[in-house]
């Protein structure tokens, strides 16, 4: 998988998905937008895959859209339609990855660098990283569907203070909100990745894809469908085996291998 402006790589269960305009930032342009979009059916299709970690080249995780090619631009609705489009389906398809993610944040993460941290299930950010999203600041709300899930994630006043006050935040700060799932020093983000990653494939695949899938739309279903949606998982994760295989772990006195 080739692409100009991001790169893939995958060794054995986990692969990374590097954002790769380090001249920029890593700003996001049309042309990212549609191989994100790409990348992400791609590895929608890889079975072998388990662990997915995005992260940016450079000096920067991403510094959000390239505002050099957005003033350029129309702003008609055709336009901004066909903008965005590719960059909510690749949202949508990075957060409805059977796959486990983890976004690893040095420096910047502004404005799309944050929709992409918030769709990943895991955020390790070094302590020089910040965030913003200033959208507001420049006549539009958000395009993305990311920064409006954030009350479920910090609670609705947070919430607002980002998304409409647009102001800059250190990873401190995201840290103590529960945005993200670890701070490490700059020296350490490899290192705490590695952990994070070792740990995950060391789950039950299916089993963890399963309780991904029920956190994020227990929301949406009343009782008896989150009910049947848990039997459902609770099936699955029989006829995959790896239920039986824990329970044998326990048969024998092992300790889980977690």
């Amino acid at each position: 998988m080739e692409w100009d402006t991001i790169r893939f790589e995958k060794d054995g269960q986990v692969g990374s998905l590097i954002l790769d305009r380090p001249a920029s930032l890593n700003a996001v342009n049309e042309q990212m937008t549609l191989e994100l979009e790409e990348a992400g059916k791609a590895i929608q299709a890889d079975t072998d895959i388990r662990v997915v970690v995005v992260k940016g080249e450079g000096r920067s995780f991403c510094s959000g859209m390239d505002l050099r090619a957005a003033a350029n631009r129309p702003a008609d609705r055709e336009t901004m339609k066909a903008v965005w489009g590719p960059w909510w389906r690749a949202l949508d398809i990075l957060e409805q990855l059977d796959q486990l993610t983890i976004a690893a944040i040095h420096g910047p993460f502004l404005v799309a660098g944050l929709d992409l941290v918030l769709a990943c299930d895991f955020r390790i950010a070094t302590t020089a990283a910040f965030f913003s999203a200033p959208q507001v600041l420049y006549g539009a709300p958000p395009d993305a569907a990311p920064p409006y899930r954030l009350p479920q994630l910090i609670g609705l006043a947070k919430a607002k203070e980002i998304v409409i006050l647009g102001e800059r935040f250190d990873a401190a700060q995201a840290e103590r909100w529960g945005l993200l799932t670890r701070l490490v020093e700059p020296e350490n983000l490899a290192t705490e990745t590695a952990k994070l990653i070792a740990r995950c494939l060391k789950l039950g695949g299916k089993a963890a894809a399963l309780a991904k899938y029920l956190l994020v739309h227990s929301g949406e279903m009343d009782n008896d469908t989150l009910a049947g949606e848990v039997e459902r998982a609770r099936m699955t994760s029989i006829a995959t085996g790896e239920f039986n295989e824990s329970m044998q772990i326990y048969r024998e006195k092992r300790k889980p291998q977690v």
